[in-house]
């Protein structure tokens, strides 16, 4: 036994003694279980632990108290001390507080014995350790969603080159072409984490990749819509479509000329699980340039990739002011999920 639980077990076998110093100065919980469950005794770190005045705790068993999915295995291990098959066990369960809420605790217990070893009490030794479950859970949520996003990251810089190295006339064009999209997504990551979690501001994303290319003269883009949370694969797609939209925007689109803007819009619209998100990317010029006659890698990523991503779909037209490029998904494939 713990030395603790071996002093409460053996050295206190007046119930009601009042000087038991140890017991009610101890800083974790102590208990005095009958052998039907009842609370006999509870210390003061215990009673404030589980939120019950000591008198009204006694009115419950400790089966009362202990979470529904911990039940079976606290009542083997309570059978187990009474047949003498172990001395003690310990073990990590759930605790019901006055609240109703749970608390995560260590339970370290044994069993008091008379003289002639017949069973007379559990004792039972209660620390709180919720924090430290807590903070395990979430250094776990972490890890999954480091995991969760270097996968995701390594699917997109493979369809990458797949589809890019056919496109390149020389390893050098490839090698710049490629950094150049990988500067992109790069972009995505800093808003991802910015905020501290798997999400990205989808304003703000908007305007790092119209910083990239235009600097200070970044009010040629004008943007409209309610700002979105989106989640990362969304954030990492989109960033994408944007590079090859600013790119082509400054080599032969709306911004090649003096007077070329660009409005990028979202919309939401239907209701529950029909709900759709709509982004458009809109040029405005008076004079605007025709796009190239050929569909290389970009149209590959503003047709395929990017719609992909998010379960949508994608259009290309151009109008009399210039290219509008649109793209539909489910909203649930965009934003990220509680």
């Amino acid at each position: 036994m713990t030395p603790l639980l071996h002093k409460m077990a053996y050295g206190s076998p007046d119930l009601g003694a009042e000087n038991d110093t140890t017991f009610e100065n101890a800083a974790v919980g102590i208990a005095y279980i009958a052998l039907n469950g009842r609370w006999l005794r509870v210390n003061p770190a215990l009673s404030k632990m589980m939120q019950y005045p000591s008198d009204e705790l006694a009115e419950w068993s400790f089966l009362s108290v202990t979470h529904p999915d911990d039940l079976d295995t606290e009542l083997e291990f309570a059978k187990q001390l009474l047949l003498g098959e172990i001395e003690q066990y310990v073990r990590e369960k759930r605790y019901r507080r006055g609240d109703g809420t749970y608390i995560w605790a260590r339970l370290t217990a044994g069993l008091k014995r008379d003289e002639e070893g017949r069973p007379e009490f559990f004792v039972a030794v209660i620390e709180d350790v919720s924090a430290r479950k807590k903070a395990e859970a979430e250094k776990a949520y972490i890890i999954e969603e480091q995991a969760h996003r270097s996968r995701n990251m390594l699917s997109v810089v493979s369809a990458l080159v797949s589809l890019l190295a056919p496109a390149c006339g020389s390893v050098a064009e490839f090698e710049q072409r490629l950094l150049n999209r990988l500067g992109a997504i790069s972009l995505s990551n800093d808003e991802l984490l910015s905020g501290g979690s798997d999400t990205a501001s989808l304003e703000r994303l908007v305007l790092s990749q119209a910083r990239a290319f235009l600097g200070r003269d970044v009010t040629r883009i004008a943007v409209y819509g309610d700002d979105l949370s989106i989640n990362a694969g969304c954030a990492q797609a989109l960033s994408l479509a944007l590079y090859e939209l600013m790119s082509n925007a400054l080599k032969y689109g709306a911004l090649c000329q003096p007077d070329g803007r660009i409005e990028a819009a979202w919309t939401i619209s239907g209701a529950g699980d029909d709900m759709r998100f709509r982004f458009e990317w809109r040029e405005i010029s008076t004079a605007p340039c025709a796009p190239p006659g050929r569909s290389g890698f970009g149209m590959k990523v503003l047709e395929t990739m990017t719609p992909l991503s998010v379960r949508g779909h994608a259009e290309r037209s151009f109008g009399a002011e210039g290219i509008v490029w649109t793209l539909d998904a489910p909203l649930s494939a965009v934003i990220a999920q509680s």
